[in-house]
């Protein structure tokens, strides 16, 4: 009975975390998937895979998204690393380009959350 209530919660999680492209041809909806992207600390879809989810205009479209991506990454690149690994959260990178200490403090956390 434990094991299924933990899988219930661990798909309720999934659902929680995904971003959905949008259906849409209108860049702002792909502007702000970007954003929520980003947001989320994902690491920037590249231009073949967001090809692949537009139809039409897909250059403005990818554009739009870019847009809002940067956005979105200097957002989410204002937290706190340490903060973000003693947390437990996972970081997949996206601010080591911005800030080079980022990924040390991360870790700092990250150990610092382990000798709790």
């Amino acid at each position: 009975m434990r094991y299924l209530i933990a899988l219930v919660i661990a798909l309720g999680m999934v659902g929680c975390v995904s971003v959905e492209a949008p259906n849409s041809d209108s860049n702002r909806d792909w502007k702000n998937y970007g954003y929520a992207w980003a947001s989320k600390g994902y690491i920037e879809q590249d231009e073949r895979d967001l090809f692949k989810l537009t139809s039409g205009n897909s250059k403005e479209l990818i554009h739009a998204y870019r847009q809002g991506y940067a956005e979105g990454k200097q957002q989410y690149c204002q937290q706190d690393p340490f903060v973000l690994g003693y947390n437990g959260k996972i970081y997949y990178g996206i601010c080591n380009d911005l800030d080079p200490r980022y990924l040390d403090e991360y870790w700092r956390g990250k150990k610092r959350r382990n000798r709790r």
